[in-house]
C-alpha cells in the first residue's frame, strides 16, 4: 500500500488511467514479464477501484467510441472479466473493456 492506501495494482491503474478512458489492453507497465502478470497485478485493482466508486468500466463493440455507448461492467461480471487475460491484450476480444476515472477518483491522480 502506498501512503493513498492504494495497493500497487491499484496505483498502476489508475496512473496509467490519467489520459482516460483507456482501454485494458493500455494499462500496465513497460516492464511486464507477460500481459498474463499484468492481468494478475491490474485485475484485483480493476475491480476494487471500481468498487470504491474511483473508477468506472464499460464494454464496448469497438474502440474509440462515445463514453454513454459502452454498459457498465459491475460486481460480479467485472470480477471474472479481470482475470482474463486477453482482456489485458490488444488482439483479444470481440468486445473491448474500457476504464476511465470518476470524480472520486481524480483525488488520487
Amino acid at each position: 500500500m502506498n501512503d493513498q492506501g492504494l495497493g500497487l495494482g491499484e496505483q498502476i491503474v489508475l496512473e496509467d488511467l490519467e489520459d482516460s478512458p483507456m482501454p485494458l489492453w493500455e494499462i500496465g507497465w513497460p516492464e511486464a514479464p507477460s500481459r498474463q502478470r499484468v492481468a494478475e497485478v491490474c485485475g484485483p485493482g480493476l475491480v476494487t477501484l471500481e468498487a470504491r466508486g474511483f473508477i468506472e468500466v464499460r464494454r464496448f463493440e469497438s474502440w474509440p467510441e462515445p463514453w454513454d455507448r459502452g454498459r457498465p461492467v459491475l460486481g460480479d461480471e467485472l470480477l471474472a472479466e479481470s482475470r482474463r487475460v486477453e482482456r489485458w491484450t490488444s488482439n483479444a476480444a470481440r468486445t473491448h473493456l474500457v476504464a476511465q476515472v470518476t470524480k472520486a477518483g481524480e483525488r488520487y491522480l
